[in-house]
């Protein structure tokens, strides 16, 4: 006779899906352990904002970080940064292909600056929203959605006949990448947190690194597809995007975003501290404000420099593709660069360090440009030298990203959703 209660041998190959899916095992919390002498209703003392509970072995934030624990954050980490790669794929391609749109539907001055100030307007302003939802109703939804949203609707520019069509797919597109964001990044710093001995700070400098691979990789193949083979050729690219956003919603629906004990880490702060954190992370906030105006401004300047370099159009449009490719490596080098110097509680003065070194590369582009196109003549060699001082130029405004993230989470380990969207979004 069958015996029912036995489980069904379930092949190999979905063996590694299963677990990623799976929920993680809860433990009580180290605050209220039974032996902490602390009752499960009395909130432990507070800890002054430098000492913020950090992510660390082998208790992190009520889950014992085993080596099952480890290996399976891993996997959904590494998950998690491939679909970091394949979102930031898609809004570069407004910045990539902006030579190739202007000549393709006739813009105007004033309508590329808009389609430069479209995508941090609309991906910024309603990531706020997006992140309040996901920490008020603890859910994910937000990441395939916003995959789904931004993968469709960003791959069809090629079909826009106008301007005005144009931009209602990029506004469309941009909100889905803006909805992604909070939620994923909240994520990267929690898994992160248990996948690396150094913590939530290298997880998220990972994390970034992996949607600067995206944005390299995009500003690449979008002129390459489009000046080979035509730009509704773009849409073939949804593919992925649409299988990432079915993938999203599988695996990370029960893994939760926020510190498995911020319940405890927030009724011990006291309306003082608390007021304190969250005057750090505005201020913060205003400062990636700045910082991603830069972002978008270095954007723009390289389009500018490469078509007063070269007069073709499908010849400045893969030169811009290139400096837009290598000031992305830039970010995502500094970014991990940064989270592996700077020191938890230290963060204040290498910050501004790399704010300042930032500005100055900013400023000297054109001259360093200009010096290796006028010195290296009709060589290949010739535009390196702005290569180069692309990836420099990045390290200032990008840099801090990754540590001001890893701050903010853990200065407001309740809200890292919310904390995400504006030390990221709002800029």
């Amino acid at each position: 006779m069958q015996n029912r209660s036995a489980r069904p041998n379930i092949p190999e190959s979905l063996q590694f899906v299963r677990n990623l899916v799976r929920r993680p095992v809860r433990y009580p919390s180290p605050v209220n352990a039974p032996n902490s002498g602390a009752a499960l209703h009395e909130a432990p003392a507070p800890q002054p904002i430098a000492s913020a509970p950090l992510p660390d072995h082998p208790v992190v934030g009520g889950i014992v970080v085993t080596p099952e624990v480890k290996a399976l954050a891993r996997k959904r980490f590494g998950f998690l940064i491939s679909t970091h790669t394949m979102i930031d794929l898609y809004p570069i391609f407004f910045v990539s292909l902006i030579v190739l749109l202007t000549d393709r539907l006739r813009l105007t001055d004033w309508q590329v600056a808009t389609v430069f100030a479209l995508t941090p307007i609309f991906s910024g302003s309603l990531q706020p929203f997006f992140a309040w939802f996901t920490d008020r109703f603890d859910t994910r939804i937000c990441a395939p959605l916003g995959m789904f949203l931004g993968a469709t609707c960003i791959t069809s520019i090629g079909f826009a006949q106008n301007f005005w069509q144009l931009i209602a797919l990029q506004i469309l597109g941009v909100i889905g990448t803006g909805m992604w964001h909070p939620v994923s990044a909240a994520l990267g710093g929690q898994i992160g947190g248990r996948a690396f001995p150094s913590g939530r700070g290298i997880g998220l400098a990972i994390f970034f690194a992996a949607g600067m691979l995206g944005q390299a990789t995009g500003s690449r193949v979008a002129p390459k597809i489009s000046t080979e083979f035509g730009m509704e050729h773009l849409a073939w690219l949804m593919i992925p995007g649409v299988a990432a956003a079915i993938a999203l919603h599988l695996v990370l629906k029960h893994v939760p975003h926020r510190h498995d004990n911020h319940a405890h880490l927030h009724a011990s702060f006291s309306r003082e501290e608390s007021r304190a954190r969250w005057r750090a992370v505005i201020t913060i906030c205003v400062a990636n404000c700045l910082l991603y105006t830069v972002n978008i401004g270095v954007f723009a300047m390289l389009s500018v420099w490469a078509k007063s370099k070269i007069s073709n159009v499908n010849d400045a449009a893969n030169l811009h593709g290139t400096l837009v490719a290598f000031a992305t490596l830039g970010m995502g080098l500094a970014g991990i660069f940064a989270s592996r110097i700077v020191r938890v509680g230290r963060e204040k003065w290498p910050v501004i360090g790399f704010c300042v070194a930032g500005a100055i590369c900013v400023g000297l582009f054109g001259v360093v440009g200009d010096a290796g196109f006028r010195l290296g003549g009709d060589s290949f060699w010739r535009f390196w030298p702005a290569y180069a001082w692309a990836v420099l130029t990045a390290v200032g405004y990008f840099a801090t990203m990754p540590v001001s993230m890893s701050l903010g989470q853990r200065l407001l380990p309740g809200r890292t959703g919310l904390v995400s969207s504006m030390l990221m979004g709002v800029g």
